[in-house]
Formats: structure tokens, sequence, C-alpha cells
């Protein structure tokens, strides 16, 4: 079982069907229980509001709620809230200076728990191995 960790426009993207093949393909085998998609809840904090207040992070408009939007990520989705912990915020102690306070705590958590790529189409994770076309 391969883990990946996802940011938040892949979440919105997710519960749009509207993801890339090679990202939706690790949705559905996080689905299927082959493969784990976690997010640390920064990142489930950004995709329900991206979705909620944004418009679907400018990806499409609809109507929903924050309740919904954590419903198909966590409660009835793929996605497992990963823990955040003083490990994640030593790392995140190194990347302020070059990322913003979200990507740094996404990119700590990435490196933290070890999952095998970032779930993203952000150019801001440039070094880190990501899975998005």
């Amino acid at each position: 079982m391969t883990r990946y960790t996802a940011d938040g426009v892949a979440m919105v993207r997710y519960l749009l069907d509207d993801l890339p093949p090679a990202a939706d393909d690790v949705f559905a085998r996080a689905e299927a229980g082959l493969d784990t998609v976690e997010a640390p809840t920064v990142t489930v904090s950004e995709a329900i509001w991206a979705a909620v207040e944004k418009g679907s992070g400018g990806v499409a408009s609809v109507e929903t709620t924050s309740d919904d939007v954590l419903g198909g990520l966590v409660t009835d989705g793929p996605v497992r809230i990963a823990p955040t912990d003083r490990d994640d915020l030593a790392v995140f102690g190194s990347l302020v200076d070059h990322h913003t306070l979200h990507d740094a705590l996404l990119i700590a958590n990435h490196r933290v728990r070890e999952t095998a790529a970032i779930l993203t189409n952000d150019a801001e994770f440039v070094g880190e191995s990501t899975v998005w076309r």
C-alpha cells in the first residue's frame, strides 16, 4: 500500500471529478483501499475553504457546505487526516523562509510521514516528488 499526501486543490478537484489521469488513479486506488491519500488538517481546511468560500478554488462554481466537503473527503471519502506533531513543526521551521505557511506545513508532513508523493499541480513543490498529470 502506497501513501500519498494531498494538497487542497487536489482534494477540491477530486470532489468535482476533475482530476488529471495520474492523480485520479491515486484517488481511485485509495477509494478501493489499495493506497492511502493523507492530508494534514491545514490542507483539509484549505480544501473546505476553497470549495465553500472561493467557488471551488476557481475550478468551478458550485453550492456546497463545509460539512459536505468534509464528508466527501474524510467522513465518506478516501482521505485520511494525517497527524501533525513536533517533528512536522521542526521540519516546517526549516521551510518557512522558502514557502508559504500552508505549503511549508504540507511539505513537512509529507517528509516526516515519508509519503510517496504530493498530489498537486503547484509549481511551489519543486524538489518534492509529485503526482498530477
